[in-house]
């Protein structure tokens, strides 16, 4: 049996580990853990992560470096994304992580992030007799868009955008519950970031990242752009405490919902797209099968 991976993912909202095998293309997880530091947290108005965050930061990985060697997994591979690399302090984590385990990280490009995030995605949803698809991973601090042919998982196109949750909560929804002319601004300024593709009527939207995940807890099913919609107008009706608690919702996850929901529903409208599903793979499992693979990352 093959020997088991890890990566941690330091993301915007939250620090992920993974740990798992890959077996026939599909990424097996053993274990997982999280904790939410929100390094992403005022980063876009200041451009400097928070250094009670960053300390957060480097307590988690320095325990989730223990729990992968616990699971018989060697040294995790590290991966930072846009709070790490936008932020004028990122690197000083970078530095702090290397000389507490001796371990580097890699700081992913928006189009690395893209590209791992649908080789994770396709091989969560499958790929057999499928033809384009669009996969979405929303972050804290970006969101990458990669569209390609699902069979071949081979990106076509790829971008990626500073439309991540914590980023459009800032910019854009200063209440708690949102209002609604907020929420217009922000499906009106997504609209305007998002490239002039064109695509065919019959591509698949497939979401990832926390937020999607999130969102689908409210409504077990696919999303239209009027469901979407309808969900959005939900959210200026209750605070984010109040969907937490009814949902089972992380709070800090809650607050940034709405901007999950304005973003996609801007996409499908923005592509005319009829619906969008949630997948469970992503970032970090790209990372495992790029290294099933015998690639580095």
């Amino acid at each position: 049996m093959a020997k088991p991976q890890s990566v941690i993912d330091i993301g915007s909202n939250t620090i992920h580990l993974l740990v798992g095998r890959v077996r026939d293309g599909a990424v097996l997880p053993i274990n997982s853990e999280r904790l939410s530091a929100r390094l992403g947290t005022g980063v876009d108005k200041t451009g400097r992560i928070e250094e009670a965050r960053l300390r957060v930061a480097l307590e988690t990985v320095e325990l989730f470096v223990r729990v992968a060697a616990l699971y018989g997994a060697p040294s995790p591979v590290i991966v930072a994304t846009s709070a790490v690399r936008d932020a004028e302090n990122g690197a000083d984590l970078v530095g702090a992580i290397r000389a507490l385990t001796e371990l580097d990280v890699r700081l992913l490009s928006g189009e690395e992030e893209a590209s791992l995030g649908f080789k994770g995605a396709m091989s969560a949803v499958g790929t057999s007799g499928r033809g384009p698809v669009m996969v979405v991973d929303l972050g804290g601090g970006s969101g990458q868009l990669v569209v390609g042919d699902g069979s071949a998982r081979r990106p076509k196109l790829e971008i990626s955008l500073p439309l991540g949750t914590n980023r459009i909560t800032e910019r854009y929804l200063a209440h708690d519950p949102p209002k609604l002319k907020e929420l217009e601004a922000a499906k009106a300024g997504v609209g305007e970031m998002l490239p002039a593709w064109r695509l065919p009527p019959q591509t698949e939207v497939v979401a990832v990242g926390g937020s999607a995940r999130a969102l689908y807890s409210l409504r077990s099913q696919e999303f239209t752009a009027e469901q979407l919609d309808a969900v959005m107008r939900e959210m200026v009706r209750q605070p984010s405490s109040v969907l937490a608690r009814e949902h089972g919702l992380n709070p800090v996850r809650a607050r940034v919902l709405p901007a999950a929901a304005v973003t996609l529903a801007a996409i499908l409208e923005r592509y005319t797209l009829p619906r969008l599903c949630m997948a469970r793979g992503g970032l970090r499992e790209g990372v495992l099968l790029t290294l099933a693979d015998g690639g580095k990352v």
